[in-house]
This record gives C-alpha cells, structure tokens and sequence, in this order.
C-alpha cells in the first residue's frame, strides 16, 4: 500500500543508488552550501540526504546545480538522445512564489525557487538574454493593464538594473515590490507610472531614490487568452 500512495516522480527514482548519486556530486562541500546553491533549504536538502525522496521540482534544482541530467541522478542512467537535445534546445527558467504588486504594493514572499519554465535558447540569444539572469514572477493588481494583468507571469532580467526612460522594473521598497513603468524627471528623480490611467503617478526624488532597489527590468510577459 506504501508504494500505491507514492507520487509518480517518486516512483521513478533509483533509492538504492540516488543518496550515493547526491553525495558525490557534494563531494568535499557542505551540505549547507550546496542546499544554497540549489535554492534549497537546509532542512529539505538534509532530510533528502538521509533517503527522504526528493519532489520533482527539488530533483530539478539539485540536478541544475550540480550540473548534471535529472534522469542520471534519478536513476543513475545517462540521459537519452531525446533528452540532450531537449537541453541543448531549451533553457528552464526559475520561477518564484512572488507577487510584484501592479497596484499599491505587495509583500515579497518566499524567494526560492518553486518552478521552471521552458524557453527556447535561439529565443533567448535573438533578445539577448543571459539564461542565468532570468527570473520568474507573478504580478498582483490592475494598475498596469492592459500590458500586465492580475496574476500574469512576469519575466525579469536582473542584469539590468539602471533605470531607463519608458521601460517597466521591477523596485524593492522595504518589504514591497512594485511593477512600474520609469520616466525619468529634469530633477534627476522618477516618476512611477502605471499603464492603467486611474492610478496616478507615484514621483520618486534622487534622494529618496537611494531607498529603492532595482531588482529587474521586465521583458516578457505570459498572457492566458
């Protein structure tokens, strides 16, 4: 009855040899650091090292970080044809259980990652993309419509982090994280602006500018029709 009540990623792992597997690729390291490595808690990343079998999104991380395929480290079998083309075709980008308040702010939750997303690496390169810069977000509010939508994903690229005229960012301020379009001041201050007209614009001075934290400027943005 134990097995029956086993998820399918469960079922699929090699137990005997998996723990060996996880404790080579850590090698003369800490437990600790690979888990931060991975995104991963120490806690989670330990009770997987003492033979708990790991969720498929945690086989996931571990495999990333340790750069090997999810199918040796599952079952210690190299991966197939099938499955180093599907590598060298697409790039899984983290997502994270965050919501960017399109509206008057919102409280950053927890920053692991909780999912990937597959995008095609001759995309990325067309658009300039480093893959490792790239996150996943959601957004939260109405203000930015139409171009964002209440719970849409976002895609943000941390590298660019100078705000520029007319772009849209995403900006820690304390605990919040806002989603706003930039316009640049003669003052050498901001202006927040949302897309939706009914939310007035939000004016940051160059002093008051040091508070705030440039986390990415948004690139792409996944829309349900």
């Amino acid at each position: 009855m134990a097995d029956e009540n086993k998820s399918e990623e469960q079922q699929t792992i090699d137990e005997t040899g998996f723990t060996e597997r996880l404790r080579s690729l850590i090698g003369a390291s800490s437990a600790r650091a690979f888990a931060h490595k991975a995104g991963m808690g120490d806690s989670t990343f330990r009770n997987i090292l003492n033979g708990a079998l790991p969720r498929l999104d945690s086989l996931l991380r571990i495999a990333n970080a340790a750069g090997v395929s999810v199918e040796w480290l599952a079952t210690g079998k190299e991966p197939t044809k099938s499955d180093s083309q599907f590598e060298e075709e697409f790039a899984l980008i983290p997502g994270y259980n965050v919501q960017v308040a399109a509206g008057h702010g919102s409280i950053a939750g927890d920053e692991a990652p909780t999912r990937e997303l597959a995008f095609r690496r001759k995309w990325l390169r067309f658009r300039g993309f480093n893959e490792n810069d790239l996150a996943l977000v959601f957004a939260k509010g109405d203000s930015m419509e139409p171009t964002i939508s209440d719970n849409e994903t976002v895609m943000v690229d941390t590298s660019e982090r100078k705000l520029r005229d007319g772009h849209i960012y995403v900006i820690r301020n304390g605990d919040h994280l806002l989603v706003k379009r930039i316009q640049t001041l003669w003052n050498d201050g901001v202006q927040l602006l949302s897309d939706n007209k009914e939310y007035p614009p939000q004016e940051i001075s160059s002093s008051d500018l040091e508070t705030l934290e440039v986390i990415g400027k948004v690139v792409w943005v996944g829309k349900d029709l």
